[in-house]
């Protein structure tokens, strides 16, 4: 196959069966390496991020990814589909002509099946704190990436501790957004008095908005000028959409359905953050948190809770706000202080912008993996 000025083909597989902060993550990274390398992404079959990915201009093929879970069916299919789709994927690596596989996930191992069978090299990106998962799986997974992979990528230093500190195993932020479309977060108060939070995340069980609601009702009956809004998709799951339909039942019970509102998935994220005078964020685990990243780039002062990365992120006290993780009453005091401060919001606006254009800088983000690339195709035979 014939590829634009001969670009060395990038082969990205991720497991995102939805528009997912990993996969936004990543393509935030390679859309700035355009110019350098060709990239090609591989999605499970039916993903709804093909079509956003496609309208980028990015090629994309789809397999029948099987993730391993306690269910049955999963687990007597998981070997001989991961035999299979490592064959696929070594397919695809030799159609494409690609020059390196980059697995966009730490628990796919067909990218290992393709290394294998291609001779290509393999990058493993990790997002998420394997600290948190379940430790047999999770330590055979962390000897597969750092024993098979040639790079192994960490999104922040919560991940990165994990690991052996081997060369090969880097830390590698994600970049902050490329630009914005809209002037910054307008902190001035509304006319109407109110004070809008905004707590954006897919309803997952585990990304927090359950601490969010209770922290939420402590803070509304000192505040009544509150408002709550959630936002974020369900990832066509029926147990996603359980969990949203828990959030709405337990917010009318608490007799704030009139002040608590439920979206769906946000395709404008930052005219979503720019409405908003506060956002939230308290999930169970976070390697580094996208959504986080963007309130501070956007200028919208900032609660998150302390739960991996996004400690990383801001400095707690001067460009947000860090609480425990899991304690609701710290949640709700410090949701309580800053909407009572309006001039602590303009200070963590303007500083959290400052922050992370400093600290997220392309020569501390895609650069990086540019460079990483770099390092890979230099080392191939020639």
């Amino acid at each position: 196959m014939n590829h634009t000025a001969a670009r060395p083909v990038i082969l990205v597989a991720d497991n995102s069966t939805a528009v997912t902060g990993a996969l936004i993550a990543m393509r935030n990274a390679t859309d700035r390496l355009r110019h350098r390398y060709d990239f090609v992404y591989v999605l499970p079959t039916g993903s709804r991020g093909r079509p956003v990915l496609e309208a980028a201009g990015y090629r994309v093929h789809e397999l029948p990814f099987v993730e391993i879970s306690k269910r049955v069916r999963s687990l007597l299919l998981y070997v001989p589909m991961l035999l299979l789709n490592g064959w696929r994927l070594a397919g695809l690596v030799r159609r494409e002509q690609a020059a390196v596989v980059h697995m966009n996930d730490f628990y796919n191992l067909t990218g290992v099946l393709a290394r294998l069978l291609t001779g290509r090299p393999l990058v493993t990106h990790v997002r998420f704190l394997p600290h948190t998962q379940m430790q047999p799986l999770a330590r055979t997974w962390r000897w597969v990436a750092e024993h098979l992979a040639q790079r192994v990528v960490c999104v922040s230093q919560a991940v990165y501790s994990y690991f052996q500190p081997l060369p090969h195993v880097r830390v590698i932020a994600d970049p902050i957004p490329e630009q914005e479309k809209y002037p910054p977060t307008n902190l001035v108060p509304r006319p109407d008095g109110t004070l809008r939070v905004l707590y954006l995340s897919n309803y997952i069980l585990g990304k927090g908005q359950n601490f969010g609601l209770e922290a939420f009702r402590t803070a509304y009956a000192a505040n009544p000028r509150l408002r709550l809004h959630f936002a974020g998709g369900d990832m066509g799951l029926d147990k996603n959409r359980a969990y949203k339909q828990q959030l709405q039942e337990a917010a009318a019970a608490a007799g704030l359905g009139e002040v608590v509102t439920f979206g769906s998935f946000v395709q404008d994220v930052e005219a979503a953050i720019k409405e908003a005078d506060i956002v939230l964020n308290f999930s169970e685990s976070e390697s580094f948190s996208l959504t986080c990243l963007d309130a501070l780039f956007f200028g919208t002062p900032l609660i998150a809770s302390d739960c991996g990365g996004p400690a990383e992120l801001f400095e707690n006290g001067r460009s947000g706000l860090l609480v425990p993780n899991r304690d609701v009453p710290a949640m709700a005091a410090a949701l309580q202080r800053l909407a009572a401060d309006a001039d602590l919001r303009q200070q963590f606006a303007a500083a959290g912008r400052v922050f992370v254009r400093q600290k997220f800088n392309p020569a501390s983000t895609y650069e990086q993996l540019g460079r990483l690339y770099d390092e890979l195709l230099a080392s191939r035979p020639a």
